[in-house]
């Protein structure tokens, strides 16, 4: 196993699927908030997450597809 197959996947943080980085930067599906790169399953959760970021780091937000 190489390096990256061995790092657990980033998880989107608006539906909670997990995500390949690689192939999430390959797409612009990526967004900086506060110095963090998250990554996105799909340009909807991308889109989403950069309009309330703080929404989605609420203790009581539950991701859901």
């Amino acid at each position: 196993m190489d390096e990256l197959q061995m790092r657990p996947m980033p998880t989107d943080p608006v539906c909670g699927m997990s995500v390949n980085p690689e192939i999430a930067s390959a797409q612009g599906l990526t967004s900086e908030h506060e110095g963090v790169t998250y990554y996105f399953c799909g340009r909807g959760c991308k889109l989403d997450f950069e309009e309330d970021p703080g929404k989605y780091f609420a203790a009581d937000y539950v991701p859901s597809m």
